[in-house]
């Protein structure tokens, strides 16, 4: 993309951002992919700043038409967009264009159209997402705590024991499919034909940092007895090695007598536990959100044996991919910043 189409303090603004991600380990292909420009102009950012420091980074101001709002104006509505639109008396937390143009009008008393903010907020590196669910149940001081205390002693026991970590869940898989997009005519909204049928299924499955994926559809009410019976099978894959898992706290996981197996097991085998309501912790999320919104994503079974047979395929197939369960090991636990 030519960066020409950014203003000079908005290029200013990637070029310092630009620094900082380098700094926290980002691939300068990363880095352009994120701002929109050629790799080469990242590179060139870098090697200036590298040799003539964070002054030559600075844009010099030319001639020519005024943006509506200054670079510390722009940086300031950044601020803003980082906390939820509730703070600024939305009923909702999420930012739309709408919202942000009324920020932008009772903030700085510029006017931008619908349309304009869109741009402007694309030009500044901000893309249009959907945010991750976070449980207002959550104790945001115990997962801080856990993720400095906790995390670095699981690490050190699975570095002392050579062991193999595995990340475990659970997932319902339901005959109502997650409809993706497509593309169709303006107003005319298209029709996908799906079951009108209720049903489902569970499937308990565990990822190791490794990229090895285990997996099994439960065939019987989830309780302590089945959990343990999948630890067995999880155990049974590595005779000649120890295991670690880390699972959330849901009352099958935590019962006496999941307990009781773990500490029989205690020379070969230990479960640690994650705080309350905290899934973003658990890469074994990102499995199910892969299974869930690209495999069986618009899935056009009609019966749950239909069904169990397409989500086996699924996994089957991701099971033999390494490098894509590799690339769901990620979140909180492995940020490298």
């Amino acid at each position: 993309m030519d960066g020409r189409k950014f203003s000079h303090e908005v290029l200013e603004t990637y070029r310092f951002r630009a620094i900082e991600l380098k700094k926290k380990g980002k691939k300068n292909s990363e880095i352009a992919e994120f701002f929109g420009v050629h790799p080469a102009s990242v590179s060139r950012w870098l090697t200036t700043h590298k040799r003539q420091g964070e002054e030559a980074l600075k844009s010099v101001k030319g001639t020519g038409r005024c943006p509506k709002l200054t670079l510390e104006k722009l940086n300031q509505l950044l601020e803003y967009l980082k906390k939820p639109a509730t703070e600024y008396g939305f009923q909702t937390p999420l930012w739309t264009c709408k919202r942000v143009k009324h920020a932008i009008w009772k903030e700085f008393h510029e006017e931008f159209t619908e349309v304009g903010v869109w741009k402007l907020l694309g030009r500044f590196g901000l893309t249009n997402q959907k945010p991750e669910r976070r449980a207002i149940e959550q104790d945001s001081k115990e997962v801080k705590r856990w993720v400095k205390e906790d995390w670095p002693k699981i690490q050190k026991h699975v570095k002392r024991w050579q062991a193999i970590l595995y990340f475990v869940d659970e997932a319902g898989v339901s005959l109502v499919p997650v409809l993706g997009k497509t593309w169709a005519p303006k107003g005319e909204t298209p029709i996908v034909e799906v079951t009108g049928r209720k049903g489902g299924f569970c499937i308990t499955s565990a990822i190791s940092t490794a990229g090895r994926l285990l997996f099994r559809v439960e065939k019987e009410e989830m309780t302590a007895k089945t959990f343990i019976d999948f630890l067995n099978k999880v155990i049974k894959q590595h005779k000649k090695r120890r295991v670690i898992v880390i699972s959330d706290k849901a009352p099958i996981h935590t019962a006496n007598a999941v307990k009781e197996f773990s500490e029989s097991k205690k020379k070969t085998f230990a479960l640690y536990y994650l705080p309350s309501y905290s899934p973003e912790l658990n890469c074994d999320e990102h499995v199910w959100a892969y299974l869930k919104e690209n495999k069986l994503k618009t899935h056009m079974a009609k019966s749950v044996k239909e069904l169990k047979k397409l989500a086996l395929s699924s996994l089957w197939s991701m099971q033999k991919q390494k490098s894509l369960l590799k690339s769901l090991v990620y979140g909180p636990l492995f940020d490298t910043t």
